[in-house]
């Protein structure tokens, strides 16, 4: 059975107006869109900084963090002004900030995937 327009228009499947329907699923369809391809650039460019972020936290928990941080207290490096790289909390707080946007990553793909 071929269906008609106007018995589409009709169908006890939409409430609102035919156009009405269409025109905010099309705004839906579009905004879900943009938001993945927003989202597909943001996972891209935190899957190439990934290196640079393992470098970091390497160099959080090495002895050469604590020796920049000692030398940086006592003054011994007078060209830097300011390290909040060699503060305890600014790394450790992006850490712990990056676990719970994985987390939050994970609930969100789990919810995508089950849809």
């Amino acid at each position: 059975m071929k269906i008609k327009k106007a018995d589409f228009v009709k169908s006890a499947v939409y409430e609102k107006d035919y156009p009405e329907q269409l025109d905010k699923m099309e705004k839906i369809l579009n905004n879900s869109t943009k938001l993945l391809e927003e989202l597909e650039e943001i996972l891209n460019k935190l899957d190439e900084d990934s290196k640079n972020y393992n470098e970091l936290v390497k160099y959080y928990y090495s002895k050469n963090w604590a020796k920049d941080k000692e030398d940086f207290e006592k003054d011994l490096l007078p060209d830097v002004e300011a390290a909040g790289v060699l503060t305890e909390d600014s790394i450790y707080d992006m850490m712990t900030y990056s676990s719970g946007l994985a987390i939050q990553m994970l609930e969100l793909a789990t919810k995508m995937l089950k849809r």
